[in-house]
């Protein structure tokens, strides 16, 4: 009994021995790390920290992490395996590949790949929030593209919530206030606090002819 107990203690240990050297030797050489922190895959350049037990992990180098439809890049991380949280760090940028959601014309504006950019990126995979902190910046295809202090995009609302110095462009008009809720399926934006609209206005060019007042014929 005591001889089988210490076989399956050493066969238990070396497998867990094995199971770190694999995810460390497979990280170093760039190898795929899959099904973490709510991702299908994270791609690590250099190497990976990790705890079996309690499943934090440190990602010291950059990587990328994907997920049906979803793409993170960054030059660092941290975070939980269990939880589904990913804290990313510097150069963050999210690219939607596709559709948020699988209805609508892909062809529509709203509809269209979208990318988000920022300092700091904090994921949780569980309820697919990414709440972006520092120097935001959203582009949709199509024109539009915003700008804020932080934001959180929801990819289960499929709703940007912005705050600080948001600053949205669709096309030629621009909006500025103090925080705004802009829903990516219908476009519909939803401002608060010293709101500013601009929109210019077509003036004439100098070999344009401003058209007068219609002349109605009388008939006698």
């Amino acid at each position: 009994m005591n001889l089988a107990r210490a076989f399956l203690a050493s066969a238990a240990g070396l497998a867990l021995a094995g199971s770190l050297a694999n995810v460390s030797s497979a990280a170093s050489n760039g190898a795929d790390v899959t099904n973490m922190a709510g991702f299908d895959r994270i791609r690590i350049k250099e190497r990976i920290n990790y705890n079996l037990n309690s499943g934090d992990f440190t990602i010291p180098g950059a990587f990328s992490a994907t997920r049906a439809g979803t793409d993170i890049t960054a030059d660092s991380a941290q975070g939980n395996s269990r939880t589904k949280l990913l804290h990313a760090r510097g150069h963050v940028v999210v690219h939607q590949s596709q559709p948020l959601a699988n209805r609508g014309k892909a062809t529509d504006l709203t509809q269209r790949p979208s990318t988000l950019t920022t300092d700091q990126l904090d994921v949780d995979g569980q309820t697919k929030r990414y709440t972006a902190t520092g120097h935001m910046h959203f582009t949709q295809e199509g024109g539009r593209d915003a700008t804020s202090d932080s934001a959180v995009l929801d990819d289960a609302t499929h709703k940007l919530h912005m705050e600080g110095h948001v600053h949205v462009k669709d096309g030629e008009r621009t909006f500025d206030v103090d925080t705004m809720d802009y829903d990516i399926q219908t476009g519909q934006l939803d401002g608060n606090g010293n709101v500013m609209i601009a929109s210019p206005v077509e003036t004439p060019g100098p070999n344009d002819r401003i058209a007068g007042p219609k002349k109605k014929k009388i008939k006698l």
